[in-house]
């Protein structure tokens, strides 16, 4: 459980300096940063309140993959304050979900100061965990693999997206948060990567990112199910931007020829500009 009202402050942790504060616009929001850099909003009084507009899209994700109130077993890659296991909690009680998250001690101070009702956090790293774990059991794999801003080049790869493949069920729906910009080659790979595993893939991201305007968040998600693209997109017409769905021969388009990415030929995924996620 927390604390009462969770600690504003800074503490030492695996990758860096990880730093807690309050939101004066929200009584109980707290933003997480490490380095610098936002990992997670979370609202202790309301975990449906999503701040980041990628994390909106996510959770636009989950609503369609899962109808609510329905229960779902969830594994979550890449952990910070865990703010989408707080929302599948919140609107789908009973939930088993599973958060494993890289940093022990940013796990810890996740811990003390904003707690883990609903779900377990787990100390690993999100590929080998994988390996751990039983076939055919998760309704919902969301990968957001992040040290600060730098994403860990073995969990961008297709043997990743095998390990993935074997613990969802047959009906699961994969979800990656991604940054890139232009010319969009390492985006152009991770949706070839997701198309070369899945039936069905999408990609999401705000109108400028797609224009190759700026660096950004992009949003992908893979399933052997048709996904409601009406649906998803009249969802994300409520981000900031109204956020644009991608899918079929438009992702097709998108990759440019690209090619699956392996553990052979992966690259270094591109660092954001300074201060670009300083705070969302």
């Amino acid at each position: 459980m927390p604390t009462a009202t969770p600690t504003s402050g800074s503490w030492p942790v695996r990758f860096g300096t990880a730093d807690l504060q309050p939101d004066d616009g929200r009584p109980a929001g707290w933003l997480l940063t490490v380095n610098g850099v936002a990992q997670s909003y979370v609202d202790l009084a309301d975990p449906t309140h999503l701040e980041f507009d990628y994390i909106r899209l996510i959770g636009d994700l989950v609503d369609l993959a899962a109808p609510p109130e329905q229960p779902v077993t969830a594994l979550h890659l890449g952990g910070g304050g865990c703010t989408v296991a707080r929302y599948v909690a919140a609107t789908r009680p009973g939930s088993r979900q599973v958060v494993v998250e890289a940093d022990d001690l940013l796990a810890s101070v996740v811990r003390r100061e904003l707690g883990t009702a609903g779900f377990r956090l787990r100390v690993g790293d999100a590929r080998e965990a994988l390996s751990g774990l039983q076939p055919a059991t998760a309704d919902l794999v969301v990968s957001d693999v992040f040290a600060g801003s730098d994403l860990p080049v073995h969990c961008t790869t297709a043997e990743y997206l095998e390990a993935v493949r074997r613990v969802l069920t047959p009906a699961g729906t994969y979800i990656a948060n991604i940054g890139d910009g232009p010319p969009f080659g390492f985006a152009r790979g991770q949706a070839a990567t997701l198309r070369a595993a899945f039936a069905h893939v999408v990609l999401m991201a705000e109108p400028a990112v797609l224009r190759g305007r700026r660096f950004g968040n992009l949003v992908l998600a893979g399933s052997d199910l048709p996904f409601d693209v009406t649906g998803l997109s009249r969802l994300a017409a409520r981000a900031l931007g109204r956020a644009r769905v991608v899918s079929g021969d438009g992702v097709r388009d998108l990759t440019g020829g690209a090619r699956a990415v392996t553990d052979a030929t992966a690259a270094e995924a591109p660092k954001p500009p300074p201060d670009v996620f300083s705070r969302r």
